[in-house]
């Protein structure tokens, strides 16, 4: 994915899970998880170790195992695809476009529980 022009990108695989200290949601190009991926995650309770590094916020990761933390600027879900709008600091990092769009190829049910989870995870921090 280039970090230079805009990306539409299909995700096979759309997995969601929660638990007592942390929310998170994978996207991932293949059933199996191989090529490229994305997973956003917030943990539920930031400790003054998290604020103080600049991590009080949710943290992106690629398949490349890179994190940032924070710097989705938009998103929505519609109908089929996930758009997202990034800051140039984390598409950067990321290696993606400012403007990506996932095309959600996953059943509906999976389409629902992920615009639940980032509504979640991507909520501001206050």
């Amino acid at each position: 994915m280039s970090a230079s022009s805009p990306s539409k990108i299909t995700a096979q695989l759309v997995s969601v899970w929660r638990d007592d200290s942390l929310a998170g949601a994978a996207l991932a190009e293949s059933d199996d998880s191989s090529g490229w991926n994305l997973v956003f995650e917030r943990t539920r309770l930031f400790t003054d170790a998290d604020r103080k590094a600049g991590q009080a916020s949710y943290c992106i990761t690629n398949e490349a195992g890179t994190a940032t933390y924070g710097g989705v600027t938009r998103w929505a879900i519609d109908g089929t695809e996930l758009k997202l709008a990034l800051d140039a600091k984390t598409g950067g990092e990321l290696g993606l476009a400012s403007e990506l769009i996932v095309a959600l190829a996953c059943p509906p049910d999976s389409v629902d529980q992920l615009k639940t989870a980032l509504a979640e995870i991507l909520a501001p921090t206050g």
